[in-house]
């Protein structure tokens, strides 16, 4: 690597081979600056590839690595993936999903014929088809391009999900029987499993071969898509071999494992193939609100009903840490680099913590009921909140100030995420409103048209 102070020449190639050009680096550029000098040069394919990853070697750089530190010097190459335009595709009360191109606005297909509200869509990996599931519990499949419906199942449906192969649909009814169907006709395949008690998880893996439940009996059990076999159970007995509950099942990252939470206050990691358990992770006094891996899957976070967030190791189960948030947690996230995690409580208080020390950095107050969920921007600037009071508010991370709510110049808030790329907002409002804010220049500079009525969810593909 070059010194910080010296100037050296990188060679940008587009995937193809074609050379794009040869920029000026200095070892202490910022990828972020990279990025905005290719984006200069590439201007001509913004408009239809408004997104891209640079490439160097095998890894995509991040925006906050330095040149330097990526290992950039004379003579080094970038590749420039231009990737399509991402999609948000919404679900409202007007009776109608729409999909919508990210970048422009424009509608893409309206997903109509429904005689409820839309509450959900699920797409198959390829957008190529849509599920809809309706406050009336019927479902609906849909060619996701022209919006035409496939088939339709008036239910009741508890539950319903399409697989990312878009081959199955899986179906839930209220007494716990978990189907399968097949996405092209709706027809029935076959009945997995039938629970004697409530299925509080079902899913598939990534790759749509595999469905994972999960009931409150004590168990869960993978199951093989195409033979409808179950292949793994998954469980462990209390002292005296009765179960212990399990509240809710999923899968790692990289889909190697599974991970329980259980009614004890305790989490359970399970080796997918095996079925063996690969660690416990115990100390909460109460039953979990939500349990997640990092990215990486190398940690777990707890969030519990006792009012902590703990961390854990995922390989021993290790206790690394608690975060006490002092009320009843409803959720717990980690910041984008995980240096921090973020509870969201019951007292309408979310709150920033070190990871390393348990240290409470700052709180984020003023929410008049639960805090749902609370998230970190990529750069850890800004911090979004969302509660059941029907509010949205985004905080500046470093002194606690609320900047904005969301409720008070729009209406209520009905959903509230990061854009891609961790900067922007994605807004959801009762009156029906779609759009994209950006916090740094406070105004709202994006808006998706069409819904007339409450949006219940909103889903980027």
């Amino acid at each position: 690597p070059e010194t910080e102070t010296e100037t050296f020449d990188v060679e940008v190639k587009l995937l193809s081979g074609e050379t794009l050009a040869t920029i000026k680096v200095n070892a202490a550029d910022p990828v972020s600056q990279l990025r905005e000098k290719i984006e200069a040069l590439d201007v001509s394919e913004l408009g239809a590839f408004p997104q891209s990853a640079l490439m160097f070697g095998r890894h995509e750089l991040d925006l906050g690595d330095t040149a330097g530190a990526v290992g950039l010097c004379q003579g080094s190459v970038l590749t420039l993936l231009r990737l399509p335009p991402r999609k948000l595709c919404t679900a409202s009360e007007d009776g109608t999903a729409r999909m919508f191109e990210l970048h422009t606005g424009k509608t893409l297909s309206i997903l109509g014929g429904h005689c409820s509200a839309v509450v959900s869509v699920t797409f198959s990996e390829d957008v190529t088809r849509a599920l809809t599931m309706t406050s009336a519990r019927s479902i609906a499949m849909y060619d996701a391009s022209s919006g035409v419906q496939l088939w339709r199942v008036l239910g009741p449906v508890q539950d319903a999900c399409l697989a990312a192969d878009g081959r199955r649909v899986l179906v839930m009814d209220s007494h716990s029987v978990v189907g399968l169907l097949d996405a092209q006709t709706g027809r029935l395949l076959t009945n997995l499993v039938h629970h004697a008690y409530y299925v509080c998880t079902a899913v598939f893996s990534p790759d749509g071969k595999a469905l994972l439940t999960s009931s409150v009996e004590g168990f869960a059990r993978l199951f093989d898509v195409e033979s409808g076999g179950c292949l793994v159970t998954f469980g462990r007995k209390a002292t005296g071999g009765r179960s212990v509950g399990m509240s809710a099942a999923s899968f790692s990252p990289d889909a190697t494992k599974v991970l329980a939470s259980m009614y004890d206050g305790s989490v359970d990691l399970y080796d997918r193939t095996s079925g063996e358990r690969i660690c416990s992770c115990a100390g909460h006094k109460f039953s979990l609100r939500s349990c997640i891996m990092s990215p990486d899957g190398k940690k777990i976070l707890t969030a519990s009903k006792d009012g902590t967030s703990k961390l854990f190791c995922a390989s021993s189960g290790e206790y690394l840490g608690s975060f006490d948030a002092e009320a009843v947690l409803c959720g717990a996230n980690f910041s984008p680099d995980l240096s921090k995690v973020l509870t969201a409580a019951q007292d309408g208080v979310a709150k920033l913590f070190d990871t390393h020390s348990g240290a409470c950095l700052q709180e984020f107050p003023d929410h008049s009921a639960p805090v749902l969920s609370a998230t970190m921007s990529f750069d850890g600037t800004w911090v979004l909140t969302s509660s059941s009071d029907l509010e949205a508010k985004l905080f500046e991370t470093n002194t606690g100030r609320c900047l904005r709510s969301f409720s008070e110049e729009n209406g209520f808030v009905t959903c509230a995420q990061w854009a891609p790329g961790g900067r922007q907002l994605l807004l959801a409002f009762f009156s029906g409103k779609v759009a994209v804010f950006d916090p740094a220049s406070d105004r709202f500079v994006q808006e998706f048209v069409g819904h007339t009525d409450c949006v219940h969810s909103m889903k980027l593909i």
